[in-house]
């Protein structure tokens, strides 16, 4: 009972704040819903040398799935490219909210806390965010795009 008590909670503070995302173009399955902080219209403004915060609020998509990995591509002036993530930030069962843990069953809804650190050397340019959560078998399990422009702080 607890436990939902805490996802409904969950549930309606990312829907109150959510923030205006998009698609990704594979039809990949989209998030209930994501919370950029500090941001309520896009494009989110990142500041350079600071650390964006995105909760993915998403819903399990297989039973039992037991390692859930972030993968980041970045495309601005037209070129995608792969932006790793460091192995403590692209593990999103360690990184999820609420006492959430994996594995995670199909229709559990969970939230992971994403925080995607804006390097210094950034240009201050427009750049669509995708992250895409794939599972130990390559499957998306959710996956959006987030328009940013990175700016000086």
């Amino acid at each position: 009972m607890y436990r939902l008590t805490i996802m409904c909670l969950a549930l309606l503070l990312a829907t109150v704040s959510a923030t205006n995302v998009k698609q990704c173009k594979k039809g990949q399955p989209f998030p209930l819903s994501v919370d950029i902080e500090g941001c309520e219209t896009v494009p989110c403004n990142v500041i350079k040398g600071s650390t964006a915060i995105m909760n993915v609020h998403f819903v399990g998509t297989r039973d039992n799935t037991k390692k859930i990995t972030g993968v980041v591509h970045a495309t601005s002036l037209g070129i995608t490219i792969p932006y790793p993530l460091p192995d403590e930030v692209a593990d999103v069962c360690s990184n999820l909210l609420y006492g959430a843990e994996c594995p995670i069953d199909e229709t559990e809804d969970v939230v992971y806390n994403f925080k995607f650190d804006v390097d210094s050397s950034y240009p201050e340019v427009s750049v669509k965010v995708q992250l895409d959560l794939v599972d130990e078998l390559n499957q998306s399990v959710a996956c959006f795009i987030a328009d940013i422009k990175v700016q000086k702080g």
